[in-house]
């Protein structure tokens, strides 16, 4: 046997036994390591499965309570009030939102509305809100109702353009017509409102018409 072959020999037995004594010290730790890996992937994927399952049976459950609407309303609000108890979000939030719109009077709804919205994530918050601004158009609330609605009309928020609209039609009910026709062009060259809202206040613009000076 040559000296290198004699070192090599010498050398991966040194490095046997130092393997054996490191293995002797951290093997245990390297196979419940290993296990607990193993563990919380399995874990994970088993969660994923079942929260799937859990909002697919949620979406069928809200579907099923939405197809009530306009047949049994007491029936469908009843089952849409249980789903925001207890269903899985978004359709919690979703439920309690619609729920709240099948009182039967505008006052009732309006009052839901605003209280639920406290208890929804900030974009919906926002819409059940204009919900209520909405719904409170033939109340005796109607001016009040939309002046709370002032610190949703930022372009930053989601649902400015549908509050402008809202002012608007506080306003010309006042008989301020020359706000609401300012607002009304505000929502028409606003190129981030939505088409049915800019549709709906060039129709108001048309049938105020110009205003004077125009």
């Amino acid at each position: 046997m040559s000296d290198s072959a004699a070192f090599q020999e010498v050398d991966d037995a040194v490095r046997q036994d130092d393997m054996k004594r490191w293995w002797k010290r951290w093997g245990t730790w390297v196979v419940g390591g290993a296990v607990a890996v193993v563990v919380a992937v399995t874990a994970l994927v088993g969660y994923r499965q079942y929260d799937n399952a859990q909002r697919a049976t949620a979406s069928a459950a809200y579907s099923a309570a939405l197809a009530k609407i306009g047949q049994d309303n007491a029936a469908a609000r009843a089952e849409l009030s249980r789903q925001a108890e207890s269903a899985p979000a978004p359709y919690n939030s979703l439920a309690a939102l619609t729920a709240a719109q099948l009182l039967d009077k505008p006052e009732e709804q309006v009052a839901a509305l605003e209280a639920v919205s406290a208890k929804l994530p900030p974009e919906l918050a926002d819409l059940a809100l204009v919900i209520a601004g909405f719904r409170s158009a033939d109340t005796p609330k109607f001016e009040a109702t939309v002046a709370r609605l002032d610190p949703l009309a930022v372009p930053e928020r989601p649902f400015h353009a549908s509050v402008t609209e809202l002012q608007a039609l506080a306003a010309a009910r006042k008989n301020d017509l020359k706000r609401a026709r300012e607002l009304w062009t505000a929502i028409v060259k606003d190129p981030a409102s939505p088409q049915g809202a800019q549709q709906r206040a060039q129709a108001m613009l048309t049938y105020y018409g110009p205003g004077e000076g125009k």
